[in-house]
């Protein structure tokens, strides 16, 4: 869909291009400048390259804007086609926006810019009859639907990664309530039965009963012990052995598979590291994948950045993108942001987050005390 424009109270404003967003820019200038280089492909002329470089310059906001773009890359695309002989051989911003539909767009309006897209390669194609330079267009077709299918598989791939993130999210909640079944249930039914048999040993056996207080009281701390337990550390079977939730170590592995989905991720850690609890680590661990996994699916970023600020008394978590922000849905602020803080509290954490307005993006913070 098409991002909103960031209001002002002077009216419409356009957002700071993005970092990525420029460099493609750059890039497809510089290879479009490059044809005239090659001798006997383009004959030199100014309206020709300032029409070609205005096109390509519209890419600044084809990931914040992407409809906008592709409407205008496309029309600027068809007047350079219409009134420069001969055209540019290999359209380098038609194929870049193209990408940019598979990629960023979904559903019906992604479908109807393709179709948009499609009309437009026969519309460019009778033109260049027109002016007796007819292309190839089985090739025109064939580099369309190949950048078209690139940009769907790059947005698939991201897709099956937050499926398999939600996946197993639900099955660690699983795993949570069946632990807590077991520790509570074992725990209640040992301390009814020491309760149950304490009015007769007061009277029968008096030097028993206060075995038995004693073994209800150490039942009630020890379920105590493995619920707080359970609240930092998740077991999980898998051929007969339980294994630990990860832990900030796990941290270069999660930031790892993210990347691999096409987000670029920046990890920066300052301080000296303090202690933390189990059950600390796994909350630190969760709030940037939460973090990375909530950019993947909403954010329509290209980049984070996770910082983590050791001080003596706390670790300070960053997580920032710079996606359209929450403002535009970016961020889960439902049940991914209310769960983080749930998992936070046990271990004093708190959760809070910004977008701004003028630049997008979105960054969640967490302050983690230290000696939880």
């Amino acid at each position: 869909m098409l991002t909103p424009v960031a209001l002002s109270r002077r009216g419409f404003r356009l957002r700071r291009p993005r970092r990525n967003d420029v460099l493609a820019v750059v890039i497809v200038l510089v290879l479009n400048s490059g044809t005239y280089l090659v001798p006997g492909v383009l004959p030199w002329g100014p309206w020709r390259y300032l029409l070609e470089s205005v096109t390509i310059a519209s890419m600044l906001w084809r990931e914040t804007y992407p409809v906008m773009t592709a409407l205008v890359t496309g029309a600027l695309t068809l007047v350079i086609t219409a009134t420069v002989h001969p055209a540019q051989p290999f359209p380098y911003a038609v194929l870049v926006v193209e990408y940019t539909i598979g990629s960023v767009l979904r559903g019906r309006t992604r479908i109807i810019m393709i179709a948009i897209y499609m009309v437009g390669n026969i519309v460019a194609e009778y033109l260049h009859r027109q002016m007796n330079n007819p292309e190839d267009f089985l090739v025109t077709f064939t580099l369309s639907m190949t950048s078209l299918f690139l940009g769907v598989l790059m947005q698939s791939e991201r897709d099956s990664l937050s499926v398999r993130a939600d996946r197993d999210l639900r099955a660690e909640r699983a795993r949570i309530a069946r632990d807590m079944h077991d520790v509570v249930g074992h725990a209640v039914a040992l301390m009814v039965v020491q309760a149950e048999a304490g009015p007769l040993l007061v009277r029968s056996k008096p030097e028993r009963a206060e075995a038995a207080f004693e073994a209800i009281s150490a039942a009630g701390r020890d379920a105590m012990a493995q619920l707080r337990g359970l609240l930092g550390t998740l077991h999980k079977d898998e051929g007969g052995g339980r294994q630990p939730l990860p832990t900030l170590s796990d941290l270069d592995d999660l930031v790892h598979r993210v990347r691999r989905a096409g987000l670029q991720v920046r990890m920066e850690q300052t301080g000296s590291a303090s202690s933390l609890s189990p059950g600390a680590e796994t909350a630190a661990y969760r709030v940037v994948q939460e973090a990375l996994t909530n950019t993947l699916k909403h954010a329509r970023a290209s980049r984070a950045e996770v910082r983590l600020s050791w001080s003596p008394s706390a670790l300070e978590i960053t997580v920032a993108d710079n996606g359209r922000g929450v403002a535009d849905g970016a961020a889960d602020a439902g049940h991914g942001l209310s769960g983080l803080r749930e998992r936070l509290a046990p271990v004093g954490g708190a959760l809070s987050w910004t977008s701004p307005p003028d630049t997008g993006g979105f960054a969640l913070m967490a302050v983690i005390p230290s000696g939880q």
